[in-house]
């Protein structure tokens, strides 16, 4: 029969509020070679997500740390940092963000149960409602899920809500980890969450302009300045704590460099920028727009590449389909294995020359199952 978690906070879970209490707590965790760890905050108008509570599990405890209490993190960051200590998320990427810029660490050695779900069978991003109760026969009360965490004090609620989620991590990683052991995948999942991490560091603001979609149609003095815009607005996000849609939207950007107005009444006219935004931006804006009228073009970016030849598309279906088959002998869910993008990366490498690139996420435990076979493909589909 399926249980609904209810817990009872002097059960459970207690509060660490104040450097003095985390540093005692935190000694006890460096002691642990497992820790579940989940972060509640809000994002909605700012750069930054608002770090309202930390979670840390062990076995049947919980402690909920109150991150407004707290000045010294240096006591976590050794925890979150301690090679020895495996931490474990469920869907790490947004929880390892705020952690970074919150805490001001990295995480060490973690383990994503999202991930090690998809190794075994499970959809790609199942949810951590569905796996608990799977796993573990407990339904999690997902109403607290959008809640104000910053706001103070929480609900009784809210904090059963939050103490459930690692209680019931913990047990989930003991029950997937071993299943994962017996199929040797168990370092697979490591390597996936601890690349998870890696990839979810900020952009470089002189490389935003590159995950803008539509920018692989442009190029000259649009493109130059659409790498300016994109640079500024990043900076100016940061800088103002503010989300990137506030200064100007993807789409307005675009419009921006396709256009390129000479005056700011096209910035009303032209592109429709609201009166705020030319107030507070349209110097700027103009600035970058005559700058690229007047560069070298020696300065202008390489162009960004587009979608695949024709003949590179009839080439994905195969690998793909490679993939699919070689995947199904060796019961491998084909969506962990290669994703799209990562596919066309390595069949656009090749495009000139025929010299393909592997990409580096097939150089870990992927390569043994399709780097040679599509290499093999490939050389058949040059000849």
């Amino acid at each position: 029969m399926v249980r609904r978690s209810r817990l009872s906070k002097s059960e459970h879970y207690r509060w660490v509020q104040g450097d003095a209490e985390l540093a005692d707590v935190c000694q006890q965790w460096l002691t642990s070679p497992v820790i579940a760890v989940d972060t509640e905050f809000v994002r909605t108008e700012t750069f930054h997500a608002r770090l309202g509570l930390i979670q840390i599990g062990i076995e049947q405890q919980v402690w909920l740390i109150d991150p407004l209490t707290i000045e010294n993190w240096q006591p976590l960051q050794q925890v979150f940092t301690d090679p020895n200590i495996i931490k474990v998320f469920h869907a790490l990427s947004e929880d390892a963000e705020v952690i970074k810029h919150s805490v001001g660490v990295l995480l060490v050695n973690v383990f994503d149960t999202q991930i090690a779900a998809a190794l075994l069978g499970y959809p790609l991003q199942v949810s951590y409602a569905k796996l608990v109760e799977d796993v573990c026969g407990e339904t999690i009360s997902k109403e607290e899920t959008r809640s104000d965490w910053v706001a103070r004090p929480l609900s009784a609620l809210q904090c059963e809500y939050a103490a459930a989620d690692v209680l019931w991590l913990y047990q989930v990683y003991k029950q997937v980890a071993e299943q994962l052991k017996q199929m040797d995948r168990y370092a697979w999942v490591q390597e996936d969450s601890e690349r998870q991490v890696a990839n979810n560091l900020p952009v470089e603001p002189e490389q935003y302009y590159l995950k803008l979609r539509g920018g692989w149609k442009l190029k000259g003095k649009a493109l130059f300045a659409l790498k300016q815009l994109a640079a500024w607005r990043e900076r100016r996000a940061r800088e103002e704590n503010c989300n990137r849609g506030q200064i100007l939207q993807d789409k307005e950007l675009i419009q921006l460099v396709e256009r390129m107005p000479i005056t700011k009444s096209d910035l009303q006219y032209r592109i429709k920028l609201s009166p705020r935004k030319i107030r507070k931006y349209a110097d700027t804006i103009m600035e970058i727009m005559a700058t690229a009228e007047t560069i070298d073009r020696q300065q202008w970016p390489d162009k960004i590449d587009g979608p695949l030849p024709a003949d590179q598309s009839d080439v994905l279906k195969k690998v793909r389909q490679l993939i699919n088959d070689i995947c199904q002998q060796h019961n491998i869910p084909p969506e962990v294995v290669a994703k799209r993008k990562q596919l066309e990366s390595w069949l656009r490498s090749g495009c000139r020359n025929g010299e393909y690139i592997v990409p580096d996420v097939f150089n870990g435990w992927r390569h043994d199952y399709i780097v040679e076979p599509i290499c093999q493909l490939l050389e058949q589909q040059g000849s």
